[in-house]
C-alpha cells in the first residue's frame, strides 16, 4: 500500500511539473506571438506603434528625423491630421439627434495634438528638387483621394482632388468635393449626419487676429467674429493657409507665413439666390450640384510669390470649424456688400471669446505641394474670320474619359473608349478646336476591367504586368496627336458611386465633377472660350459655318454673351469634314 501511496504522490508531482511546463511554454509563445505582431505591426509602412496613430513612416528607412513627440522633420510627407469627430458635441445641447441644436455662444473645442490621428502617405515625400517636380507633374494621381472616406475619417478636411499655382502667381487654387454628396437616402442617415461638416466648407465664417498681425508671425491665433470685427482679408474665409520653404541641402523646413482662404464666390449667397432655405441636403436630395465641388484659394504671402515656380514650397491648410449653419433655422451669413439678407447673429452664436486651437492641435492636412502649371505658348490664329485674342487660344475643349468603364447603374460596360476619343479629338481640331484636355480616368477602372479578364485592344491579352502597371491609359491615342493641341492628365480618383439618379442611393460622380472644375480653373485663364462635353458628344457648326471660331466671333462681335447653351439632337454628318 506504501509503495502505492508513493507512485501516486510522485504522479501528482510529475504532472504538477508537467502542467506548469505546459503553462510557461504557451505564455512563452504568446508573448513571442504578440512581440512578432508588435515588431510586423511597427514596420508596415502605414502603421507605427509608439504613437495611437495610423502613420505613414517607411519601413526600413533610417534617414527620417524626428521630432520629441514623434513627428517627422525631415524629409517633410503629406499628411492628414485628423480630429475625433466626437470632440465636437460639446456644441450641441443633444448631439445624438438628428439635426442638433449648436449652443450659444459656441463653446471652444477642448482639443491637444495628443487628440490628433496622423495619416502620412508616402507618395508625396520631398526628399529632392528632382523628387518634388515629379510629385508636381503627377498631383492628381498621387494625392491620397481614395483614402477619403475609408481610411480619412475627418468631416472638415477638405477632400482635395487637386491644387496647383494660379496663372497669376497669386494664389494656390484648390479643387475639392463634398464627401457628403456620395451617399443619400433612408440607408445612409448616418453618413449624412456624420459628413454635415463637409457643407460647413462651403459656409464662410468671419475671424479676426490675435498675437500678432503679420502673416509671417507664427504666434497667430484667431477668434470667430462679426463682419465688422473681421480683419479685412477674414470677412469671408474658411481655411487658414500656412505656407513654409523647403531647403534641401540643409534638409530643413522654414515657416513662412499664413493667410486667410478666399472663396471664387459666396456658395451661400448662390444658394440663396438659387432660393434653396438650406445648403444642407436631406434624404436623396441632390439638387444642389454647386455644391459638388468645392473650390477656394490660399494666397500667396506677396515675399514668396517670386518662389511659387521653384518647386520649394509647401502648404498647410488648417479648416476653421464651426457648426453647419443650417440657413432655414440659423440663418445667412453674408456681408452688406452682396445684397442678401444677413439674418446670422455671429455675435450671439460665437460670442465674443471663441478663439481657435493652435495650429498643432487643429485637424489639418500639412505638406501639401505648391506647383506651377506650365502655360501654353501664345499661338497666331490662321482664320481670316477669327478675331484677335491676347491668350494662347481661342476655344478649348475638356472631357474626362476612360479606357474602360460602366455606364451609370453598372448596367452596361464600354470598352472602346480610345477609338471613341480618337474620333473625337480629331473631330474637334478639325472644327476650330485650338486645344483638347483629356483627363484620364483609366487608372480608376483598369483594376476591375483586369479583373474580369477585359481585353485591352492595343495591348491584347498581357496579364504579367497588370498587377503593377497601368500601361492601357489613354495615352496611345492622346500621344497620336501634337502636344501643342492635346493634353492629358491622369486623373485616376474613382467616382464615390455610379448609382442612377433614381436609386435609393443616387449616384454622386464625384471625380467627372472635380475634372470639369479642374479644367476651367486650370486651364481657363488661357482661352477665351470653353467648352465640357464626353466623347460622345459632338459640338457641330451648323449652317453655313464649317467652324466655331466664325460662331464665336459673330457672338463676340454682335451679341456679348458669356455662356451658350445648346439642345441635342440627332446627328447629320458634315460630309466636308469626313475622311
Amino acid at each position: 500500500m506504501n509503495i502505492i501511496q508513493n507512485r501516486l504522490q510522485t504522479y501528482k508531482l510529475l504532472l504538477a511539473i508537467g502542467v506548469l511546463i505546459t503553462f510557461l511554454t504557451s505564455f512563452s509563445l504568446i508573448a513571442l506571438h504578440e512581440q512578432i505582431i508588435i515588431d510586423s505591426v511597427s514596420s508596415h509602412p502605414f502603421f507605427d506603434t509608439t504613437q495611437n496613430t495610423f502613420s505613414g513612416k517607411r519601413g526600413g528607412s533610417n534617414n527620417l528625423q524626428y521630432t520629441s513627440n514623434g513627428d517627422i522633420v525631415w524629409p517633410p510627407i503629406l499628411t492628414a491630421y485628423t480630429e475625433p469627430s466626437l470632440l465636437t458635441d460639446i456644441w450641441y445641447n443633444d448631439p445624438t439627434v438628428d439635426k442638433p441644436i449648436p449652443k450659444s455662444p459656441l463653446p471652444m473645442r477642448n482639443i491637444h495634438s495628443n487628440n490628433l490621428t496622423h495619416l502620412m502617405f508616402p507618395k508625396i515625400t520631398y526628399t529632392s528638387t528632382d523628387a518634388t517636380l515629379s510629385i508636381c507633374n503627377n498631383i492628381p494621381s498621387l494625392l491620397p483621394i481614395d483614402e477619403f472616406g475609408s481610411t480619412i475619417n475627418d468631416p472638415y478636411l477638405p477632400w482635395i482632388h487637386d491644387l496647383f499655382v494660379s496663372s497669376d502667381s497669386k494664389y494656390v487654387n484648390i479643387i475639392a468635393q463634398n464627401r457628403r454628396r456620395c451617399h443619400k437616402g433612408k440607408f445612409h442617415k448616418h453618413d449624412l449626419k456624420f459628413w454635415e461638416g463637409q457643407v460647413a466648407l462651403f459656409q464662410p465664417v468671419a475671424v479676426k487676429r490675435l498675437n500678432g498681425t503679420n502673416i509671417d508671425d507664427n504666434r497667430i491665433q484667431y477668434r470667430l467674429s462679426t463682419h465688422e470685427e473681421a480683419d479685412s482679408d477674414g470677412i469671408e474665409t474658411r481655411f487658414i493657409c500656412r505656407f513654409k520653404s523647403i531647403d534641401y541641402a540643409q534638409s530643413t523646413v522654414s515657416y513662412e507665413g499664413e493667410t486667410l482662404s478666399t472663396y471664387p464666390f459666396n456658395y451661400e449667397f448662390v444658394n440663396w439666390r438659387k432660393s434653396k432655405s438650406t445648403m444642407v441636403e436631406d434624404g436623396k436630395e441632390q439638387s444642389s450640384f454647386w455644391l459638388s465641388p468645392l473650390m477656394f484659394n490660399c494666397p500667396i504671402p506677396i515675399h514668396l510669390q517670386q518662389q511659387s515656380s521653384t518647386s520649394n514650397l509647401l502648404l498647410d491648410i488648417i479648416p476653421i470649424r464651426t457648426p453647419t449653419r443650417r440657413n432655414d433655422r440659423d440663418g445667412f451669413f453674408f456681408h452688406k456688400g452682396h445684397g442678401g439678407p444677413m439674418t446670422f447673429d455671429a455675435a450671439k452664436m460665437y460670442g465674443k471669446n471663441h478663439i481657435l486651437p493652435q495650429t498643432k492641435d487643429s485637424g489639418r492636412w500639412e505638406n501639401l505641394p505648391v506647383c506651377s502649371l506650365k502655360k501654353p505658348p501664345i499661338q497666331s490664329s490662321k482664320e481670316v474670320n477669327s478675331l484677335p485674342t491676347k491668350k494662347p487660344h481661342r476655344l478649348v475643349a475638356c472631357t474626362w474619359t476612360s479606357a474602360l468603364h460602366q455606364r451609370r447603374g453598372n448596367e452596361r460596360r464600354i470598352s472602346d473608349g480610345k477609338a471613341r476619343l480618337r474620333e473625337w479629338i480629331a473631330f474637334n481640331l478639325e472644327v476650330g478646336f485650338d486645344h483638347v484636355y483629356v483627363f484620364d480616368n483609366t487608372g480608376a477602372n483598369a483594376t476591375i476591367f483586369r479583373l474580369k479578364n477585359e481585353v485591352d485592344p492595343d495591348f491584347g491579352n498581357d496579364t504579367v504586368s497588370s498587377s503593377t502597371t497601368v500601361h492601357d491609359d489613354l495615352s496611345s491615342v492622346t500621344d497620336l496627336f501634337p502636344s501643342s493641341k492635346v493634353t492629358r492628365i491622369d486623373w485616376p480618383a474613382t467616382i464615390c458611386n455610379n448609382n442612377r439618379p433614381a436609386h435609393n442611393d443616387p449616384g454622386e460622380r464625384s471625380s467627372q465633377y472635380a475634372a470639369e472644375a479642374a479644367c476651367r480653373t486650370r486651364y481657363g485663364p488661357y482661352t477665351d472660350w470653353m467648352a465640357s462635353m464626353d466623347p460622345d458628344e459632338y459640338f457641330i457648326p451648323m449652317g453655313n459655318h464649317t467652324s466655331w471660331k466664325e460662331i464665336l466671333d459673330k457672338v463676340d462681335r454682335d451679341e456679348g454673351r458669356k455662356v451658350l447653351k445648346f439642345r441635342s439632337t440627332r446627328a447629320r454628318p458634315l460630309l466636308n469634314t469626313l475622311v
